[in-house]
């Protein structure tokens, strides 16, 4: 596998794996597959780095899937060129060792799946 990247030794880790800068974290859980949007508009207007914050130089990455290509936009901002090779071996959307990311919906009682102890969680993500 690929080792973590060089502008990531910053980033949390879940499960041994980098936490990209855009997830959405949830009571301190990293619910993979699940965009922050606050984060992900800042890393739009900014030009940063969805996996490590950074931000991108001239040449960059931009994952689409052919749903994105028909509409004309992608809902996840660019990647740098050395953070695509590991995001690509980790993601099992990317990969293609998995189709999506969980079997049921987000729930707002917990992104990830889990008791949410928050008392004003969101109604729906």
């Amino acid at each position: 596998m690929h080792p973590i990247p060089q502008r990531c030794p910053g980033r949390p880790l879940a499960g041994g794996l980098v936490v990209p800068y855009v997830t959405l974290i949830h009571n301190g859980h990293a619910a993979f597959g699940v965009l922050d949007a606050d984060k992900t508009l800042t890393a739009f207007r900014q030009r940063l780095c969805q996996i490590c914050e950074h931000p991108l130089d001239e040449r960059c990455f931009l994952l689409v899937r052919p749903a994105d290509v028909r509409r004309g936009l992608s809902p996840e901002p660019a990647l740098h060129p050395e953070c695509l090779p590991y995001t690509t071996a980790h993601c099992p959307i990317l990969n293609d060792t998995a189709t999506h990311y969980r079997h049921s919906p987000v729930l707002a009682s917990h992104p990830a799946g889990r008791p949410c102890t928050i008392r004003r969680a969101p109604a729906r993500l």
